[in-house]
């Protein structure tokens, strides 16, 4: 027994103490720069949910008790002592509970739907075979961590990773039923300023004639449109359609609401289109007759911070029947894709983290108010309905300033998503903190020692005057 008894030295000491207060001061400090310099999730990944972080608590609580457990037997003196040391382990317990049980994520409510669902920012990847469906964590990784292949069950492989990632569209040729004809258009402006130089600005834009969410494109006040009706609205826009496979249309209506038509005999690389503007020149980059869109990601131009895009994986799909590698795609957050194992379908998706509520919550009306002669929101809220239970449900409203807390969640107007001809998406956050209240207790508890020991301390302190005076006027 003679090593337990030494553990029990060490664990008691003051030199320990002193050891695990000091890192845990400085871990808190670099986590502080870490938050400030970088953002919350880097903090949390090297610091808060890290490993060592959570072993120097255990150690700390461990000392602590053990301190405590070593003044036995206990004495009325000892009151202050353990008070404040019982308050210091009701703090700990409570910020594990708080982590292992609590709630901290976002829901989208449509206006006039019902939502049940939280998402938290924990990323994963779900398998759904026809046997079974399967989930897999995929925590975030700072940009400066280096990613190792994961292998998953049924040969699914996520072999990159990026912890912000911007998408990249194109289309690239297919013979899929769905394919349909693709252009990449270059827009290019000239413009002179004041007796300036000409400055001359470019953009490049993808449509396709598969989705009417690639059918058009709003290039500043110009509308670009293909195929379909044209636009009836003023100018200026610009619509083309395809009449053949190597032959295209265009119409064109300016600012000032002038017409111009023509036709492209020959759809290649380096093509004008001539609209009739001064200073604008349209060339078609590239053209696919028959495409499909194609989505890849790369290293997000922002990496840190609130504005900083989510993270996307790249992964490669099980074996081809003829033994070569599987497909390779990659995946942002909410994408779902689908690949063939033994003639049957086996689905991947990647997203965060869902939870879901033991009560619904549906957004009856959504409130925006601007400021006078702006678009800028001044304020916006929330008009919800909540369970109540036995089918019965209360109205309630959610703003800025105003929570709603409801059966242990917290709701938060967070944000919202814009919708025509108003927004329809209200954006809450939600929060849950089943380890709040012990926390509290802890806290008071603490406090109370504390006091109380300064006044057992005054006490003592003050007893030898008062003997002293009483022995001399006696």
């Amino acid at each position: 027994m003679r090593w337990l008894e030494r553990l029990y030295r060490i664990l008691i000491s003051l030199q320990l103490a002193v050891v695990l207060l000091t890192a845990l001061t400085l871990a808190l400090t670099v986590a502080t720069v870490l938050e400030s310099k970088f953002d919350t999730p880097t903090a949390q990944y090297f610091v808060y949910r890290a490993a060592w972080f959570s072993m120097l608590l255990v150690l700390l609580g461990l000392n602590i008790l053990a301190v405590a457990l070593s003044r036995w037997p206990w004495k009325v003196r000892h009151i202050p002592f353990l008070t404040a040391h019982l308050g210091i382990l009701l703090l700990l317990f409570g910020s594990w509970v708080t982590r292992k049980h609590g709630l901290d994520g976002m829901m989208r409510v449509v206006e006039g739907e019902q939502q049940t669902l939280v998402e938290v920012d924990e990323p994963q990847v779900v398998i759904w075979s026809p046997k079974e469906t399967r989930i897999f964590p995929l925590p975030w990784m700072p940009p400066s961590v280096s990613f190792r292949p994961v292998e998953l069950p049924y040969g699914v492989t996520v072999e990159e990773y990026l912890s912000r990632a911007d998408p990249v569209f194109s289309f690239r040729p297919s013979d899929s039923p769905q394919a349909k004809p693709a252009l990449q258009l270059k827009f290019s402006t000239k413009r002179a300023m004041g007796g300036l130089p000409a400055m001359a600005a470019s953009q490049e834009i993808w449509l396709w004639e598969g989705s009417d969410d690639w059918r058009q494109s709003d290039l500043g006040p110009a509308k670009i449109v293909l195929g379909g009706a044209k636009p009836d609205q003023p100018g200026p826009w610009i619509w083309i359609n395809f009449r053949s496979a190597q032959e295209l249309e265009f119409e064109a209506l300016s600012m000032r609401q002038e017409r111009s038509r023509g036709v492209v005999r020959e759809i290649a690389s380096s093509t004008v289109i001539d609209p009739g503007w001064k200073a604008v020149q349209i060339e078609v980059r590239d053209y696919v007759p028959k495409a499909m869109p194609h989505t890849e990601y790369v290293p997000a131009k922002v990496q840190y911070g609130s504005k900083a895009p989510p993270s996307a994986v790249r992964i490669r799909g099980p074996r081809m029947p003829d033994g070569s590698l599987g497909e390779l795609l990659w995946m942002g957050m909410g994408d779902r894709a689908a690949f063939e194992l033994g003639g049957e379908k086996l689905q991947v998706s990647y997203g965060p983290k869902r939870i879901r509520l033991p009560f619904s919550m549906k957004l009856n009306r959504f409130n925006l108010e601007r400021y006078p002669g702006s678009m800028q929101p001044s304020s916006f809220s929330s008009q919800v309905s909540v369970d109540s239970g036995a089918g019965q449900s209360m109205d309630r409203l959610i703003s800025m300033n105003e929570p709603l807390d409801w059966k242990g969640f917290t709701f938060y107007q967070s944000s919202y998503e814009d919708g025509f001809p108003r927004p329809t998406v209200s954006i809450f956050s939600v929060n849950n903190d089943p380890g709040r209240w012990v926390k509290y207790l802890g806290s008071l508890i603490l406090v109370f020692g504390i006091l109380h020991f300064y006044w057992v301390r005054g006490r003592k302190r003050k007893a030898p005057t008062v003997a002293a005076t009483l022995e001399v006027n006696g």
